[in-house]
């Protein structure tokens, strides 16, 4: 009588069981079902007088950008700092430069070698391959530097500035303090050229490559006929590049202009296309272009953008409700589906436990 008993309680739980977890896997989940447009990563869409791409989805969040076409930037030279000739040029600046033909020859290395440019190539590439050895060869990309000589000049530490399929350019310069008046109100400032003596030395045959220093520290340079020359009067006169406010100035091949100095900086404005981001976040609203959305994702793949009202909102936390009391159910479900079953193996067992009769 015990193992019948038993037996029909197993199978009591088990039917139990087998309910609770096929209601489980029947039962839908209710979904969030509002009106408004949905998108995908790289759909685009347009508010206002802005176009906006869907630049990325996950789970409950993503992202879309736009492009301001006029974004303002601003960039502040402080006081006496330094500033690379590559960042900052003007008409007439003084910058040497070397043009490089493809297929000429050039020292490098201590030994000839051939040039080789590749404009198409992305990014364009020179290469230098030498002559009696082609498996010997360096490649640089503009903007790269290198140390050569061409039909007797030496070039130390140019920079690459231009590849074309015909030739390259490559250019040095120097570098500039930026100097402010001490004034309480500065209307002007100044970039002054800092001599690069040791490049000076390189590329001057007629003297040594290092400088002398007499007994009482200054400093000399040595002619190779033997005669010397203090530093100060073999350095040339360093340019001056005077800057007014209202004035143009290229940075970093932009143009812009001069704004109002200050004792410790100089301001340079300029307008230029800029890519903005605009966070989006699970139930949260966002503002596209002065009109507001409400945000949801319906998978990962998915965002929608319905109208940030009250009425959307409601919806949205009633469907939010209807979700949270779904879970709760189900997560009692898996309870039965987990009870019910170990009750019924446990009373199986217990009924075939030997009797001590």
């Amino acid at each position: 009588m015990q193992r019948r008993a038993a037996a029909v309680y197993f199978v009591l739980f088990a039917v139990v069981s087998a309910g609770a977890y096929a209601y489980v896997g029947m039962a839908e989940q209710p979904q969030v079902d509002l009106t408004g447009e949905r998108y995908s990563e790289g759909d685009t869409l347009t508010v206002g007088d802005r176009t906006y791409t869907v630049a990325s989805i996950g789970d409950e969040s993503g992202e879309l950008t736009w492009t301001d076409p006029a974004a303002t930037y601003t960039v502040a030279l402080e006081h006496n700092s330094t500033v690379s000739w590559q960042i900052v040029s003007w008409d007439g600046q003084r910058v040497e430069r070397v043009t490089l033909a493809n297929g000429s020859t050039v020292e490098f290395s201590g030994r000839e070698h051939r040039v080789l440019l590749n404009a198409s190539a992305d990014p364009p590439t020179l290469r230098l391959e030498a002559v009696d050895n082609r498996s010997i060869n360096t490649t640089f990309e503009r903007g790269e530097t290198l140390t050569f000589e061409r039909e007797g000049q030496f070039v130390p530490d140019g920079t690459i500035t231009e590849i074309a399929t015909s030739e390259a350019t490559v250019s040095w310069g120097s570098s500039y303090l930026v100097t402010i008046p001490n004034e309480t109100d500065p209307a002007t400032a100044s970039l002054v050229q800092q001599q690069n003596v040791t490049r000076l030395l390189l590329t001057d045959d007629a003297v040594e490559d290092s400088l002398g220093t007499a007994p009482d520290g200054t400093q000399y340079v040595q002619y190779r006929n033997g005669t010397q020359q203090p530093l100060a009067a073999y350095l040339p006169d360093p340019e001056v590049k005077s800057l007014a406010e209202g004035e143009t100035l290229q940075y970093e091949s932009n143009e812009t202009t001069v704004g109002n100095i200050t004792r410790s900086a100089v301001p340079l404005n300029w307008t230029a296309p800029r890519t903005i981001s605009v966070g989006l976040s699970e139930g949260q609203s966002v503002d596209l272009d002065a009109e507001s959305y409400f945000v949801h994702f319906p998978d990962s793949t998915t965002v929608q953008l319905a109208p940030n009202t009250t009425e959307t909102r409601d919806a949205y936390q009633e469907a939010q409700e209807r979700i949270d009391s779904h879970e709760e159910r189900k997560a009692g479900l898996w309870g039965v589906v987990i009870l019910s079953g170990f009750a019924a193996v446990l009373l199986l067992g217990m009924a075939y436990i030997p009797s001590k009769d």
